[in-house]
């Protein structure tokens, strides 16, 4: 008996994370909507890549299809798609994506979207999806939806496959006779209560961290001493800036959930002036001049992951140095480190996640003749 196909839409690491642990059981094919290729994946390859940055990174032809194709023949259409806009062009740019799998998606299929929503974000999606293929969901098209991302961790060697909860599964199946057959676990509740559980948790973690980045800003101002809180950096928050956007746009304005959100993402711009202000604070202390000070803003991060926030972050924090100091370095742990640290300059390292900052614990040590100062970018910003 033939596998089913399915097609992942998105060269993205959340893709690829679900699609490596389908290819058991099913014919899998991704597709880079950007370069509009399609590739087969084998379980043999996916073996010996364990990430989408390896695969790329290999450069593989594997099976080269038409998207077209790809997409018509599917069983199980998984939406991952790769944004590369920020804030409400995000929005806009996920929904031009969906319109293009609409536009191949045949009757029988399932599209399971991988990309959180707001409130009533998946009603907005089985519309477009409805008035694009002209055939009703739930009677020749079936829609799932599964949030994925910093919240679910998806990356790892579990074999477990998120909660998928389906708006409708009456219609005709195409090749299989549910998502079942292929690992997923059905969620009973509903798309409506994936939604809300999914937000609850995006809010809470987000505004705590508001909070903290907020309350440490007045505690410093005000020289005050204050507990230390559980370290949280600055690559947590932005991982989730698309999440707040979403949630932002599916509520009027004025509505208490959209403040909460407004408020989160109003703190991750605020937290990056709070850094630099920290970095000039450090210079003048130790009577650095600008000209003799290297900043190297210390970000590891997935490049192939669905949303496109924690570059642009760093990006921005980047920018916002140069102000200051000329001299400023956006890299990550697999950077080489020869010419990373001048020894004729006191470099100045704001590491952004917990695997940065132990990096530059060991480049310290290594390089005991250059004098290094670590800014830890959590919400306290603390220094070592």
């Amino acid at each position: 008996m033939p596998k089913p196909k399915v097609a992942v839409y998105g060269l993205t690491s959340e893709g690829y994370s679900v699609a490596s642990r389908l290819v058991e059981k099913a014919a899998v094919t991704i597709v880079d909507e950007t370069l509009q290729m399609a590739m087969d994946l084998e379980q043999g390859m996916v073996k010996t890549h364990r990430t989408v940055q390896e695969l790329v990174g290999d450069e593989m032809l594997m099976g080269l299809k038409p998207v077209s194709q790809v997409l018509s023949e599917a069983a199980l259409i998984l939406f991952t798609p790769k944004l590369r806009k920020v804030g409400d062009e995000s929005i806009i740019e996920a929904s031009a994506k969906l319109r293009d799998v609409a536009k191949y998606a045949s009757s029988g299929s399932t599209v399971l979207n991988l990309l959180p929503t707001g409130l009533g974000g998946n009603t907005d999606n089985v519309a477009l999806l409805e008035k694009q293929t002209g055939m009703k969901v739930g009677e020749r098209l079936n829609y799932a939806y599964s949030p994925s991302g910093p919240l679910t961790g998806l990356g790892g060697d579990s074999r477990t496959l998120n909660p998928v909860a389906v708006v409708s599964s009456k219609a005709a199946s195409k090749e299989f006779a549910s998502l079942d057959e292929l690992g997923f676990q059905v969620a009973y509740g509903g798309v409506a209560t994936m939604e809300l559980d999914y937000i609850s948790k995006v809010l809470n973690l987000c505004t705590s961290i508001a909070v903290e980045i907020e309350l440490m800003r007045k505690s410093r101002d005000l020289k005050a001493a204050r507990e230390a809180e559980p370290e949280r950096y600055i690559d947590q928050l932005a991982s989730l800036v698309y999440d707040l956007t979403a949630i932002q746009a599916s509520e009027d304005v004025g509505e208490p959930i959209t403040y909460l959100a407004g408020a989160a993402v109003k703190s991750l711009e605020n937290y990056g002036r709070y850094v630099v202000e920290e970095t000039r604070d450090l210079l003048r202390e130790l009577q650095l001049k600008a000209s003799r000070t290297r900043v190297i803003v210390a970000w590891s991060m997935d490049k192939y992951e669905m949303r496109a926030d924690r570059l642009a972050t760093a990006q921005s924090l980047t920018e916002k140095l140069r102000d200051y100091v000329t001299d400023v370095r956006l890299v990550d742990a697999k950077s080489r480190t020869e010419d990373l640290i001048d020894s004729y300059k006191h470099s100045v390292a704001i590491a952004c996640t917990p695997a940065d900052f132990e990096w530059f614990k060991g480049l310290k040590k290594s390089f005991r003749s250059s004098e290094i100062t670590v800014l830890k970018a959590t919400t306290g910003i603390s220094r070592t």
